[in-house]
């Protein structure tokens, strides 16, 4: 595992690590000095380009919901990590509301680009606090370590999944979710697998066995890209701080 510190053009600098495949979550805490976290979020979905009506909407939800949120609890926070679709929307907001707790992103090695390694076809988004760039060579390479890190931070606080669009990698991530036991905030609206899951849990299948099966987890919480960001927010720290657990 190499380290390195990643300087972005706007002034801000991000410890990141180079991990091997198969390297203990532990380490990269410990090599990225991540403190204990009081609760944490991971926020997965969509990277394509957004049509402008649904870009402004998933902006106020991601920015002034999410980000804020994360701002005002302290959350520490897991995304995808690259310069695009709802991490860029998130990124917009971590720089408007300031970074309480880190951000780490996690993607995969070969596939992104940042000042100082440049090539890969997807920018690192600049306001992250810490990056986890891993072995693979195609996106979702990247995880089984999202979740592995996510385990291991989530040891001892509340932690909640936040998902917005997204295709058959964010299916995956569902199913690590469902795995691992932790509630998923769906943001209705917001297109792709996310409305899927959402429509086949409210009684209308979707006929793929695995979206189904994740359709019908009790820990599903659906939210709408239409609600005020301050509906988001309140929902954020109900769920984490509030004492409720997904049934089952």
């Amino acid at each position: 595992m190499n380290a390195e510190t990643i300087s972005f053009a706007d002034g801000n600098q991000a410890p990141a690590v180079r991990m091997y495949r198969g390297t203990p979550s532990e380490e990269i805490v410990a090599a990225l000095a991540l403190p204990a976290a009081r609760a944490l979020v991971l926020l997965n979905g969509g990277t394509a380009r957004l049509e402008p009506p649904l870009q402004e909407r998933l902006a106020a939800v991601l920015a002034d919901g999410l980000a804020r949120v994360a701002a005002e609890e302290r959350l520490t926070v897991i995304t995808g990590g690259t310069d695009a679709g709802i991490f860029h929307l998130f990124g917009e907001g971590l720089a408007r509301w300031g970074r309480t707790a880190p951000c780490v992103g996690v993607a995969v090695a070969a596939l992104v680009s940042y000042p100082g390694h440049p090539g890969g076809e997807a920018p690192l988004e600049p306001n992250h606090s810490h990056f986890v760039l891993t072995a693979g060579r195609q996106w979702g390479d990247e995880t089984a370590t999202m979740y592995a890190l996510a385990a291991a931070l989530a040891r001892d606080c509340p932690s909640l999944a936040v998902f917005a669009g997204g295709g058959e990698i964010a299916l995956r991530e569902m199913q690590a979710n469902v795995a691992q036991g932790r509630a998923m905030l769906l943001l209705a609206g917001s297109g792709r697998t996310t409305d899927a899951v959402l429509a086949a849990a409210a009684g209308r299948p979707a006929g793929n066995a695995d979206l189904d099966a994740v359709a019908r987890y009790p820990g599903i919480v659906p939210a709408s890209i239409a609600d005020d960001p301050a509906q988001l927010r309140a929902t954020v720290r109900r769920l984490l701080f509030g004492g409720e657990k997904p049934a089952g």
